[in-house]
Order: C-alpha cells, then sequence, then structure tokens
C-alpha cells in the first residue's frame, strides 16, 4: 500500500515537549516503511561561545548526550534515523534550511515549548516562525498524542477549494485505513469556528484533524486546544476568521 509521505523530518530538541512528537514520528516512519531525518536546532552565537567556553563546552556534551538518546529511541522503534545539526542565531531558520534542503514532504513537531508554556500562546514561538514558512505540510503533536486509531477529520473552506486538504486526508485515511469525515466551514458558520471544529472532532471521535494553512487565528486555536494531532496542509489562503 502507498503511503502519503516518503521524506518525513522530526523538528526536536530532545526535551519532554518534544517527547509526543518524537514517538510519533518514528510511529509514522515505521508504518510507512520509510527512514526518518531528524534536525536539531542549536542557537549559536559566536559572542557567547567566546565569552564562556566552559558553557559551550557544557553545551555540546550536552547535545551530544541527547542526540544518543533519540538515536537508541530510534532503534527501539525500529526505525533508522539520520540525525542533522543545524546551527544559526535564528533557529527556524536552520530548520526551514534543512526541510527545503531535503525536501521534506512532512515536518513533524511539537505544539508547544517552555517559553509559549509559560507565557500561554497557543503555539510555541520557534514552531510558530517555522510554520509561516513551511515548504510542505506540517504536523503539530501534543505531548500526549499517539498515532491516530480511530478517525480522522478533514476541514475543507469551500470558497478557498481546499483540494489539497481533502486529497492528503483521504491519502491518509486510505492509508491507515481509517474512516474520514469531511467537514465545510463558511461565512455562516454558527460560533467560532475553531469550536464548531473540535466539537465535530469529539463527535467523530477523530484523534487526526487535517486543515489548510490558514492565515488567521482558525488554525492556530484548533491547534492549541485539541489533545490531538493536527495536520496542517499546504493550501490557498482560507477566509475563515
Amino acid at each position: 500500500m502507498s503511503h502519503p509521505f516518503q521524506r518525513i523530518l522530526l523538528v526536536t530538541e530532545h526535551t519532554d515537549f518534544d517527547s509526543g512528537a518524537e514517538r510519533l514520528a518514528f510511529d509514522i516512519a515505521h508504518h510507512c516503511g520509510v527512514g526518518l531525518r531528524a534536525v536539531f536546532p542549536v542557537a549559536h552565537h559566536v559572542e557567547y561561545e567566546i565569552a564562556s567556553p566552559d558553557l559551550a563546552l557544557r553545551s555540546a556534551r550536552e547535545f551530544a548526550a541527547k542526540a544518543e538518546q533519540l538515536r537508541t529511541a530510534a532503534r527501539e522503534a525500529g526505525v533508522t534515523l539520520d540525525l542533522v545539526v543545524r546551527q544559526s542565531e535564528a533557529p527556524h531558520e536552520a530548520i526551514l534550511q534543512e526541510a527545503r534542503a531535503y525536501g521534506a514532504d512532512l515536518l513533524i513537531a511539537r505544539r508547544r515549548g517552555r517559553r509559549s508554556f509559560l507565557s500561554h500562546l497557543l503555539i510555541g514561538e520557534m514552531v510558530g516562525k517555522v510554520a509561516m514558512d513551511a515548504p510542505c505540510s506540517m504536523l503539530f503533536v501534543p505531548r500526549t498524542a499517539r498515532l491516530w486509531s480511530h478517525a480522522i477529520l478533514a476541514v475543507v473552506d469551500p470558497e478557498a477549494r481546499d483540494v489539497p486538504v481533502a486529497a492528503m486526508a483521504t491519502e491518509v485515511s486510505q492509508a491507515c485505513q481509517l474512516p474520514l469525515a469531511l467537514m465545510t466551514l463558511g461565512p455562516g458558520t454558527a460560533g467560532k469556528p475553531h469550536e464548531a471544529i473540535l466539537a465535530e472532532a469529539q463527535v467523530r471521535q477523530a484523534d487526526l484533524i487535517v486543515l489548510g494553512r490558514y492565515r488567521n487565528s482558525t488554525t492556530q486555536h484548533v491547534i492549541g486546544q485539541t489533545e490531538h494531532s493536527v495536520l496542517v496542509v499546504q493550501s490557498d489562503a482560507s477566509s475563515f476568521s
């Protein structure tokens, strides 16, 4: 059976916040029978390294330990892992560079990070910046998420003609042999769009929500308020508000 993803890129710093994304990336790679590449963004500041060489050395050792832990986890999951380190003063730029160089068709990342958790933002700052310019679809994963096993909900905007969203959701549902429900939202939708989406996902028992990359708050609210994974597919701009 064919699978929709062939070049999967996991974005991780191997923290507790990344545990769900790592686990799900291993599961998807194993299920699709493909290798997995992981990019580890490392902040690189020349002034810091010159001024505090001992701290820089400690950071390098901590990274080496995390990298080995991640490789061990991948082996235990039966996944071939290619781990790449990208240094940059702007970590999100390092991730985007790797995604383009690798030709990734799916980026998998945590939903939140430490800074966003403390400031109650819906999406982690670094991941949010990546999402704005990612060259491919992105899968946002909460820490507790598992590989979907119940149903898939695809949300399409009839005015934007979300063919990519429907097509991607269909491919995933066929590959995973799961029921697929299509939901349309438009100007006449009662209440807030993200609340309608979350309510429909609960009714359908959907543990994967597929959306377009809308340039407004709807997608961010869905990602921030569901405990399931959200697949954001590249598509035309939406009219959702």
